[in-house]
């Protein structure tokens, strides 16, 4: 739970880094380079860690995990990052975390792991979360869900991430920090593959290392942790301790951008984190 816990502060901040770095470097493809940047340095600090604390173990069903991982997590990172740098992050960033918790959700009976009434509770009150957030000042509405344009960019990503965490969950304990390496090291080969036909990268500017740098620092971190903590917890559990991420990321968007979060969404990020708390007590 600490592994989680410290896990999602990470995420947070790296999220709210990589939506300032596509403002601060409004050209075409720049968050597609700095999520390439941040694989690199996500490698090789994972690198380093996995040469310090090597894995007691590894099959091949460990690895076919990792790589099953690795695809979700190279579509996921660039797609992330952009959606941070449309914005609104009020919007996004719940809309992502609730999707986030609810794959996982989903997929626990699948993977042999029971869910207990305050999960399937937290899942049912994660759907009029998501209706309050991207309301945007009026009322709830289905209206209001199809005319906003970073919805379906929010649950996308969400879906991915929750594939990751579904992913690193099937891993063998003993294997450690390997998974992180292998995510990276993977989405840093893919990333300039998959990104092309969405929006190919951009030139590594000064601007674009810096920020990518920056991100692959804090994130890596959080990978690695959240990594450990799949293999010895619940997924689903797991996964909702994460979905804290997004509440850093408001607060800091709130800060930093002067993003107004109205009533009702309000009302929504509170039901969102009180979904994740339910999580965590189950």
């Amino acid at each position: 739970m600490l592994l989680a816990l410290y896990a999602s502060v990470a995420l947070g901040f790296g999220d709210f880094f990589a939506g300032l770095g596509g403002r601060k470097n409004p050209h075409p493809g720049a968050v597609m380079s700095m999520a390439f940047v941040a694989s690199i340095v996500g490698s090789v600090i994972a690198g380093v860690y996995v040469l310090i604390f090597p894995p007691a173990a590894f099959g091949s069903d460990d690895l076919f995990w990792c790589l099953v991982a690795t695809g979700f997590a190279a579509f996921a990172r660039p797609l992330l990052y952009l959606g941070m740098e449309r914005g609104p992050i009020v919007i996004f960033a719940p809309v992502m975390g609730v999707i986030t918790l609810i794959v996982p959700t989903i997929a626990a009976p699948l993977i042999g792991q029971s869910l207990g009434a305050l999960e399937w509770l937290s899942l049912g009150l994660s759907l009029p979360a998501v209706v309050l957030i991207v309301s945007e000042g009026g009322g709830p509405s289905f209206s209001a869900i199809r005319a906003n344009a970073i919805l379906p960019l929010a649950i996308t990503v969400g879906v991915l991430i929750g594939g990751v965490s579904i992913s690193l969950g099937q891993v063998d304990a003993e294997v450690g920090a390997l998974p992180a390496l292998i995510t990276q090291f993977g989405s840093m080969l893919l990333i300039p593959v998959v990104t092309r036909p969405i929006r190919p990268m951009a030139p590594l500017s000064s601007g674009v290392v810096r920020f990518g740098v920056l991100v692959g620092v804090v994130d890596i971190g959080a990978v690695i942790a959240s990594t450990i903590a799949f293999q010895r917890g619940n997924v689903a559990v797991v996964a909702a301790v994460l979905g804290f991420a997004p509440a850093v990321t408001i607060a800091l968007a709130s800060r930093v951008f002067g993003e107004h979060v109205r009533g009702w969404q309000w009302a929504g990020v509170g039901l969102a984190g009180f979904c994740v708390v339910l999580f965590a007590l189950a």
